[in-house]
C-alpha cells in the first residue's frame, strides 16, 4: 500500500522532531508524538497489522489505567482527576508509537543520534548560562542552577538520561578513538547535571551509573566508586566564618562558627549571629558570650521595642526577652502565612507572607491578633522606612508601598518606569528609595512616581549585596569586583561609592551598625546536605511524605483521585507548617495519596514488567554493539527515574515521564530489529 508507505515514513520524520525536542521545547516535542501517533495508528486500521505489536504487559497498563478510573469514580474533584489521568494515559502509546515507527537498525541509529546531538546542545547552552553562577558563587544563595529552558530539577533530571546513554556508548564501544569521544560528550554532560545543582537529578543518576556498571559486570568498579563516596563523606565538611571590620573597612576580626551563620546582627558592642542549626549566639568580638538553642534553624532577628523577634525557617517567630548576658525565649507565635522576611517599624512588627501578604503586629501584648492586608500577597522579602515599605515578590519584581500616618499599607506607589526583574535595592535615602537596575542606579521619588538617574564615580560591575547599617543612613555594598564600598548621594545627582575594603569574595550576608561591618560566609557541603534533616528542602519533603501517608490512611482503597492536592495538604499541616503543595516529592507516596493502594500496586507491578522486559532484551543483545548500548542506556535511565522519583513527583513531570516512556520504547525497538533480523536469517 503506497499510502501506509507514505504515512510510516511522514510518521518517522515526526519522531525525529520528537526526539530532539525531548530536552527542550516541550510543545513540539508532543506535536511529533501525536503526528506520529495519528499516521502510524491510520496505517494500522489501513491494514498494515505489523504496527503496535504486544510487548507482553498490556494486562498491567490496563490495571494502571483500571486504577486511574476507579480514583475518578470516587473523587471528588472529577474535572481535575479526568484532567490529569488523561493526560497520564495519553503518554502511554509514547512506548508503542516509538517501536511501530521505527523499521530498523538504521532507522533507530538516526532517532537515537538525533536525540543525542540536541539533548547535548541543550547541556552546553546550560552549561554557558552556568557559568555566571560559578564565577559569582551564586549556588550558595540559590542551592540550585540558574532556570534556562526548564526549571533545573526537571532540567537535571532530563540531562541524567543523556549522560547515562553516552556513558552506556563510551562502555559499549570497541574503537579506541570513538570511545575516547564518547567519554569527553559523557564528561560534558556530567558537568551540565553538576550545574543544576539539584541532589534529586545526582541521585537518579548514581543509580543509573550503579545499574549499568552491574550489567557490564564491572563489580570493582562497583566497589571501588562506593568505597570512593564514602571517603567524600567522611571528608566533606561545612563553613561558616563570621568578618567584622569598623566602619573604615579595617577587620578587627574573624572567626568560625559550628553552624551556620546565616546573618549578624551589631547591637552596641554585642554581635547577634543566627547560626542556623545551631541557634542564637552573642559574641563580644570572637569571643562567645552566650548561646541559644532554638526549636528551630534560625535565619534572623530583628529587635522589637524591648525584646526582639527571630525568625526559623520552619516559618514560626519566636518573641525573645534580653537577661543578663544572654536571650530567653517568652513567646512563640506564627504569621498567618507562608513567612518571607520580618521588619520593625514604628515599635510595630512588620510580615510579608507569600501566600496571605502584609501583617502587622502593633505589640508584643497583642500578638494574636495581627491587622492583615492580603492585597500585598506574593512577597518574598522587604523592608520597611517611615513611610514606605520595598517589597519583593515572588518573580523577583520591586514595588514599593505606602503607609499610613499609623504605619499601615495603603496602596502601591505607581512609578513611570517598570522596576525589572533581578533588580538590586540598595535602602532608602532621605525617604526615597535607591534601586540598581540596567547597570546604572535609579533614585525612585514615590510622591512623583519618578526615577532619577544617579551616574556613579566608579563601576564597581554590580551589586552582590547591600545593606543599610542600624541606627544609621549609611549604605554598604559589596560589588561584583568584591569589594566592599560605602555608597552615598552626592548632591542629590550623583552616587559616590567610597572603596574601603577589598572583600575578595561574594558574603553569604552583609549588615551594618554604627560601630561595625559585618560579613558571613557559609560553604555548605551538597554531600552532607543529604543527610541534614534540619535543611529546609529536606524537612518539607518528610512532612510532605507523612502527610501522604496520612491521606493514604484516610483513602486506602482508591486515594482521593489523581488531583492536585493543595486543598487537601492545608488539613493535614501542622500549626507551623506553611509549605503547600498539589504533590508530594514523591512518586510512591504520591500515587499511594491519589490512586491509593490499588494504584501503587498497579504502578509496582507495571514498572517490574518493563524492568524484567529490559533485562530479557539486554540479555539479547551482543557484546560491544549499539542495540547493547541503547538497551543498557535505557535501563539506567529506567533506574534513574525510578531513583530520582524517590525525592520527586516525576511521574507527574510531562518531560521526564515522556523520556521514562522513550527510554522504555527503546527497548521495544532493540527487541523488534533483534527478532526480525533472526527470521531474515
Amino acid at each position: 500500500m503506497p499510502l501506509n508507505s507514505t504515512l510510516k515514513k511522514t510518521a518517522f520524520f515526526s519522531l525525529l522532531m520528537f526526539a530532539g525536542t525531548l530536552t527542550n521545547a516541550l510543545f513540539f516535542n508532543q506535536l511529533g508524538y501525536y503526528i506520529a501517533l495519528v499516521l502510524l495508528a491510520t496505517a494500522y486500521f489501513r491494514g498494515d497489522n505489523s504496527l503496535f505489536k504486544k510487548v507482553g504487559f498490556e494486562p498491567w497498563l490496563l490495571l494502571f489505567v483500571a486504577a486511574e478510573v476507579f480514583s475518578f469514580i470516587f473523587t471528588e474533584n472529577k474535572a481535575q482527576a479526568l484532567e490529569f489521568g488523561f493526560k497520564r494515559v495519553i503518554l502511554l502509546p509514547i512506548m508503542y508509537t516509538i517501536a511501530a515507527g521505527i523499521g530498523d537498525a538504521r532507522q533507530l541509529r538516526i532517532f537515537f543520534y538525533t536525540y543525542l546531538i540536541f539533548a547535548l546542545g541543550s547541556d552546553l547552552l546550560y552549561i554557558g548560562f552556568s557559568i555566571e553562577y560559578f564565577i559569582r558563587d551564586l549556588y550558595k544563595y540559590t542551592s540550585e542552577g540558574p532556570s534556562v529552558l526548564l526549571h533545573p530539577i526537571t532540567t537535571g533530571e532530563l540531562t541524567s538520561f543523556t549522560a547515562l546513554f553516552l556513558f552506556s556508548l563510551f562502555l559499549n564501544e570497541k574503537r579506541v578513538k570513538w570511545k575516547a569521544g564518547w567519554l569527553i560528550l559523557s564528561l560534558i554532560s556530567f558537568a551540565s547535571l553538576l550545574a543544576t545543582f539539584k541532589r534529586t537529578a545526582w541521585i537518579g543518576l548514581g543509580l543509573g551509573l550503579l545499574v549499568m556498571l552491574f550489567l557490564n559486570r564491572n563489580y570493582i568498579i562497583i566497589a571501588l566508586s562506593l568505597a570512593v563516596f564514602i571517603v567524600m563523606i567522611y571528608f566533606a565538611k561545612n563553613e561558616s566564618k563570621v568578618y567584622i571590620f569598623d566602619l573604615e573597612g579595617k577587620k578587627i576580626t574573624e572567626f568560625s562558627t559550628t553552624g551556620f551563620a546565616y546573618k549578624v546582627q551589631p547591637i552596641g558592642d554585642e554581635l547577634v549571629v543566627s547560626d542556623h542549626v545551631d541557634g542564637l549566639k552573642i559574641y563580644k568580638k570572637d569571643s562567645l558570650v552566650s548561646h541559644l538553642e532554638t526549636p528551630g534553624p534560625v535565619y534572623e532577628i530583628v529587635k522589637w521595642g524591648d525584646d526582639y523577634a527571630a525568625f526559623l525557617s520552619d516559618y514560626r517567630i519566636l518573641l525573645l526577652g534580653k537577661k543578663d548576658s544572654g536571650f530567653v525565649i517568652k513567646k512563640e507565635f506564627i504569621s498567618p502565612g507562608y513567612l518571607g522576611r520580618l521588619a520593625v517599624n514604628k515599635g510595630m512588627l512588620y510580615t510579608v507572607d507569600s501566600d496571605s501578604g502584609i501583617s502587622v503586629f502593633r505589640s508584643t501584648a497583642d500578638i494574636g491578633r495581627p491587622l492583615r492586608f492580603p492585597q500585598f500577597a506574593r512577597g518574598i522579602s522587604m523592608v520597611t522606612d517611615t513611610n514606605y515599605i520595598n517589597i519583593i515578590y515572588s518573580d523577583y519584581i520591586h514595588t514599593t508601598i505606602r503607609l499610613d500616618s499609623n504605619g499601615m499599607p495603603v496602596d502601591t506607589v505607581a512609578y513611570d518606569k517598570k522596576i525589572p526583574a533581578g533588580t538590586n535595592f540598595l535602602g532608602f535615602i532621605k525617604g526615597k528609595p535607591l534601586y540598581y537596575f540596567n547597570k546604572g542606579f535609579y533614585w525612585g521619588d514615590p510622591q512623583t512616581g519618578k526615577f532619577k538617574y544617579l551616574p556613579p564615580n566608579t563601576d564597581c560591575r554590580g551589586i552582590a549585596w547591600s545593606t543599610v547599617a542600624s541606627g544609621t543612613d549609611s549604605i554598604y555594598l559589596v560589588g561584583n569586583d568584591r569589594n566592599l564600598y560605602n555608597l552615598s548621594v552626592s548632591g542629590d545627582t550623583s552616587v559616590y561609592l567610597r572603596k574601603i575594603s577589598a572583600a575578595g569574595f561574594y558574603p553569604f550576608s552583609l549588615t551594618g551598625s554604627e560601630k561595625y561591618i559585618c560579613m558571613t560566609d557559609i560553604k555548605k557541603s551538597r554531600i552532607l546536605s543529604f543527610f541534614d534533616l534540619t535543611g529546609e528542602s529536606n524537612r518539607n519533603r518528610l512532612s510532605m511524605w507523612r502527610i501522604g501517608w496520612e491521606i493514604f490512611l484516610d483513602h486506602p482503597f482508591f486515594g482521593v483521585g489523581d488531583i492536585d492536592l493543595a486543598k487537601i495538604f492545608k488539613q493535614y499541616n501542622r500549626p507551623h507548617e506553611k509549605e503547600i503543595k498539589g504533590h508530594l516529592h514523591n512518586n510512591f507516596f504520591h500515587i499511594l495519596a491519589t490512586l491509593g493502594g490499588f494504584g501503587i500496586i498497579s504502578i509496582l507491578i507495571l514498572f517490574y514488567m518493563i524492568i524484567r522486559t529490559g533485562f530479557r532484551v539486554f540479555h539479547m543483545t551482543s557484546s560491544k554493539t549499539f542495540e547493547r548500548a541503547v538497551v543498557m542506556g535505557s535501563l539506567a535511565c529506567i533506574a534513574a527515574f525510578i531513583g530520582a522519583g524517590l525525592t520527586e513527583f516525576n511521574f507527574g513531570d510531562h518531560e521526564i515521564i515522556t523520556m521514562m516512556w522513550f527510554s522504555t520504547g527503546l527497548v521495544f525497538t532493540v527487541k523488534q530489529i533483534l527478532i526480525k533480523n533472526d527470521e531474515q536469517k
